[in-house]
């Protein structure tokens, strides 16, 4: 029986620029206990690059063609299926970098430009006319809006928080009446894909998180093992609010290495 883990990086593995204390440890320990992993995350606001050189820099051994993914490639896979080719896009540069190999960017709202779709991402460089410009598209238009992901908050340094792509997606629900098709966790194609790639079946596949909402649920949405880390966002007060549970819930990925032998 072989195990596929599935990590969330940010307070999972690390909070900012901080490595969770036994997270290089508990690799070492995954590593000899010859379990594979991929790292995941819904944060679109860098490319696989950065998740790649932030992660080996913490001496955490890693692949960066095997261990890392991202909603950005699910989203980008989404969008070819369905065939959209012009995009408005909220996002950094990175993330409009990577779309413009692939699709069209309109970088602003016109009347009269023909676009696809909008497609929202984690910005940590937005801009309120980007905000307008896509509330203009979507209300002139019977067009697809999608996100990279749902996240309302990302974990930084010293317990505090920063607004994520599910605050911004809100922002222009709430002047579109316009819901967002969200790529990314909770969706279960996620785990469905990953279990694809590395050839596991979905009764060996773990998730690891700390977000009950994204992490956790996208582990119950495919129907596959989760843990819970208490070292990010939801805390064990918080679970009341949700009908879903983790299978598991540990403090930190310090014990998730003695949770796997028994599982």
């Amino acid at each position: 029986m072989r195990k596929l883990v599935i990590f969330d990086m940010d307070g999972t593995i690390y909070l900012g620029k901080d490595l969770i204390p036994g997270a290089k440890e508990a690799f070492e320990q995954l590593n000899k206990d010859n379990v594979e992993y991929v790292f995941f995350t819904n944060n679109s606001s860098h490319d696989l690059d950065f998740y790649y050189e932030k992660i080996k820099n913490f001496g955490i051994k890693c692949d960066r063609n095997k261990n890392f993914y991202s909603s950005t490639e699910v989203a980008i896979s989404y969008l070819k299926k369905q065939g959209l080719k012009r995009l408005f896009v909220i996002g950094n540069k990175s993330l409009k970098d990577k779309l413009s190999k692939d699709f069209e960017l309109i970088s602003k709202y016109e009347e009269n430009a023909k676009i696809d779709g909008v497609l929202a991402g984690f910005s940590t460089e937005l801009v309120y006319q980007e905000l307008r410009d896509a509330c203009l598209f979507l209300e002139t238009r019977d067009i697809p809006f999608i996100a990279t992901n749902g996240d309302y908050r990302c974990p930084i340094e010293g317990g505090l928080y920063i607004p994520d792509c599910g605050g911004m997606i809100e922002w222009i629900r709430l002047a579109t009446n316009k819901k967002a098709r969200v790529m990314g966790k909770p969706d279960p194609e996620v785990i469905y894909t990953l279990a694809r790639m590395f050839n596991v079946d979905l009764n060996d596949v773990v998730v690891v998180g700390d977000r009950i909402y994204t992490d956790i649920l996208v582990g119950v949405n495919a129907g596959v093992t989760s843990v819970m880390v208490l070292s990010g966002e939801t805390k064990m007060e918080d679970l009341e609010k949700y009908s879903y549970r983790p299978t598991y819930i540990i403090n930190s990925i310090k014990e998730l290495p003695e949770l796997l032998k028994k599982i």
